[in-house]
């Protein structure tokens, strides 16, 4: 069985579900500045994340070996699109938890984000050291290789991941956005 990439699909890293600490909506709309019928906006969103923000930043600050802080103070910042910035967190972050393959995926993601290949596809063939055949790193490592145009080692990856496990979401999402070829 051979994987035709489609044309035109867009490359997306998956990433690890997390919630981060968020203030709580009811909250928020409550202060009457905040406009009750529309969508946020960078006028009412911005002040709120910037806030927690510097209250995570001040937590690290006090206790540089706090991880639940700094990983937080990551996702935070990957979630608000500072990839540049969460990335220090959760290289810093890794340095405590050198084998947390939830840190490495957000890692990873926030390095394809940042167009740098390489380092995202490092980090995932860390998580592969751990977890030889986990699908997620297998779809994203297909992902890091179509985007920088190895088609044939993203094909191979996809089959590997398809035959190993066919039922998991990334062999799924996989079939979906990738054709069987007709040779």
């Amino acid at each position: 069985m051979g994987i035709v990439l489609c044309a035109g699909t867009a490359f997306i890293l998956l990433r690890n579900r997390h919630t981060v600490e968020t203030p709580d909506i009811t909250e928020i709309t409550k202060d009457s500045s905040f406009p009750k019928e529309s969508a946020p906006t960078k006028e009412n969103v911005v002040p709120v994340y910037q806030e927690k923000v510097r209250q995570l930043k001040m937590s690290v600050e006090k206790n540089p070996s706090n991880a639940a802080h700094i990983v937080s103070l990551a996702r935070l910042l990957m979630d608000g699109h500072q990839t540049g910035e969460a990335i220090r967190y959760f290289e810093r972050a890794l340095v405590i938890q050198p084998k947390n393959d939830s840190l490495l995926f957000d890692l990873s993601v926030c390095y394809f984000n940042e167009k740098q290949y390489d380092k995202a596809m490092a980090t995932t063939e860390k998580i592969l050291r751990f977890k030889k055949d986990h699908p997620k790193a297998l779809y994203n490592k297909a992902m890091i290789f179509a985007t920088e145009g190895n088609v044939s080692e993203a094909e191979k990856v996809l089959k590997h991941l398809i035959e190993i496990a066919p039922e998991s979401d990334e062999a799924v999402q996989a079939k979906a956005h990738f054709l069987p070829s007709k040779k």
